[in-house]
This record gives C-alpha cells, sequence and structure tokens, in this order.
C-alpha cells in the first residue's frame, strides 16, 4: 500500500516553490525588522501575535478538513516532527520555557527541509499550499525569533540531549502507525520529495537519516549559538527547566 499515494510534491524552482520561499523570507525579514531596537512589551506582543496565528492555521487545517468531508485519522493527526513543531512554537512563544526552546530550534531543521522540498500531505489547493507556508514558516521563525529577539541560547550538550529524547519519540509513533497504517514521520515509508538527505528504501533510509539528523542537529546548536551572540539587548529568560 501506497502511503503517500494523496501526497503533493512541489518541484524545486516551480513557480509555487519559489513564491513559498519568497514569502518566508519576505516574512521573516518583515519580523525582524519590527522587532528591531524596540521595547520588550513590543517584542512580546509580536511572539504573541506569531504564537496566535500558527495557533488559528492549525485549527483553520482541522475545521478545513472536517467541512470538506476529508479528516482522516492516519492523515490529519498532529504526528508529524513539523506539526509536534507547531505545538512547541505555540507554547515557547507564549511560555518561554528553555526545553521547549532548544526542542524547537533543533527539530525546526524538519521544517527547512519542508521548505526545500515541500511536500504537501492534505492537498494541493492555494488554500494548503498557504496553510503549509504558514505552519512550517512559523517553525523556522519562532526558532529564530526565540534566538535573536527572545535572548534565548541552547545550552551545551543540548543538541546530543533532544536527539536521545528524539529517539523516545520514534517508537511511539512506529507504534501508532502500525495500528493505523499510517506514515507519520516518514518512519513505515519513504517522502515522495526528492531530498537528497534520503538514500536508500525502508528502513536504511531511517538509519541513514539518524545520521542526518544528529549532523543537523549539531550544526543548529552553532547556527543559534552565534545568531544570540548578535540579538540586540538580550532581556532575562526563563531557564528553570535544567
Amino acid at each position: 500500500m501506497d502511503r503517500n499515494a494523496l501526497h503533493f510534491t512541489i518541484p524545486i524552482g516551480h513557480p509555487t516553490w519559489i513564491w513559498m520561499n519568497l514569502g518566508l523570507v519576505i516574512t521573516t525579514l518583515i519580523t525582524f525588522y519590527f522587532s528591531y531596537k524596540t521595547s520588550e512589551n513590543r517584542k512580546n506582543t509580536i511572539a504573541y501575535i506569531l504564537a496566535a496565528l500558527i495557533g488559528l492555521n492549525f485549527i483553520g487545517e482541522q475545521i478545513e478538513a472536517l467541512y470538506n468531508g476529508i479528516w482522516r485519522v492516519d492523515t490529519y493527526l498532529p504526528l508529524h516532527l513539523c506539526s509536534l513543531s507547531t505545538f512547541l512554537a505555540i507554547i515557547f512563544l507564549i511560555y518561554r520555557n528553555q526545553w521547549v526552546y532548544e526542542f524547537l530550534i533543533f527539530w525546526s531543521a524538519g521544517a527547512i527541509h519542508a521548505f526545500i522540498t515541500p511536500e504537501l500531505t492534505n492537498g494541493e489547493s492555494l488554500y494548503h499550499i498557504i496553510e503549509f507556508s504558514i505552519s512550517h514558516g512559523g517553525i523556522i521563525i519562532a526558532a529564530l525569533y526565540g534566538s535573536l529577539r527572545l535572548g534565548f541560547k541552547p545550552r551545551p550538550k543540548s543538541w546530543l540531549k533532544v536527539f536521545g529524547y528524539t529517539q523516545l519519540v520514534l517508537p511511539v509513533i512506529g507504534v501508532i502507525n502500525y495500528l493505523l497504517d499510517s506514515n507519520y514521520m516518514y518512519i513505515a515509508q519513504k517522502p515522495n520529495a526528492n531530498n537528497p538527505m534520503i538514500i536508500g528504501e525502508w528502513p536504511w533510509y531511517i538509519i541513514g537519516l539518524e545520521f542526518v539528523v544528529l549532523l543537523h542537529f549539531l550544526a543548529f546548536y552553532w547556527i543559534h549559538n552565534r545568531v544570540a551572540s548578535i540579538r540586540y539587548n538580550a532581556p532575562v529568560t526563563d531557564l528553570s527547566a535544567t
């Protein structure tokens, strides 16, 4: 059975791909322009607006699927890595927790790859393209916003700890996939998108991805450390979770 039969991929360089990525760049620049050298109240307001936009986008996706009679338990549960990251982004932007921040920045690597090689799981309409762009773009912007505007910085070895905890998520999702005949987190069948990081067939591509993910986490640790070092007037943050 092809669990990705209804998926819609957008080739790199396609006009839709260009507009999606251009929209992400413009939205990111606007967000950080209006939050530059401004009061903490405005920074907080922008964070809450981002959280509301991400949350409403997720709710809208669920309502749209229910209204059109296309909601399916094997497709619409928020169990993909980016779906889980959506909740992390909302929680972080509202509550500012260090652990949530660290999971968010490392898991946001999946959202970046989603923009590079988009694979829409819920349809190919303009609405689904916009919904996909907001959900994945929101994850990326929220992670950067935490490092550049909210005063957060990844702790030493956080990339390794998050990688370890991520391994605990995989068997849980694997069992759910078995019970629902689904493909959440693409661990039951590789995605259709032509991503050079995915090599081989099941289950070998999963083994390869483990090494790729570990390298991405290490790279994102370095990137967010650098981003945090150039932020303007960083405020005190919640570091209670150690």
